[in-house]
């Protein structure tokens, strides 16, 4: 169940949805304006490893990591420089 990141061709909101199946990404809409021209992003993924090592002190253009405790272990978030969801 992954979920994809979306832009809307029409009024350039970016937006989230957790899709069960392939087939509901023919019914995807902008969730600001309900266009239906919309178009996949490329998502930078979260992975989970079992390093302990942390970097969270990085410039702007630098990518990073910070590792954290979570329920299911040690969780990694990754920093991508570039697309920011603000």
């Amino acid at each position: 169940m992954p979920i994809y990141e979306f832009q809307c061709r029409s009024c350039g909101y970016v937006f989230e949805l957790l899709l069960m199946s392939k087939d509901e990404m023919n019914d995807v809409r902008c969730a600001k304006c309900a266009s239906p021209d919309v178009g996949k992003l490329m998502s930078a993924a979260n992975v989970a490893t079992g390093s302990s090592k942390s970097s969270s002190s990085s410039s702007a253009g630098t990518p990073s990591y910070t590792t954290h405790q979570c329920k299911s272990g040690s969780c990694t978030q990754i920093n991508l420089p570039g697309h920011s969801k603000s």
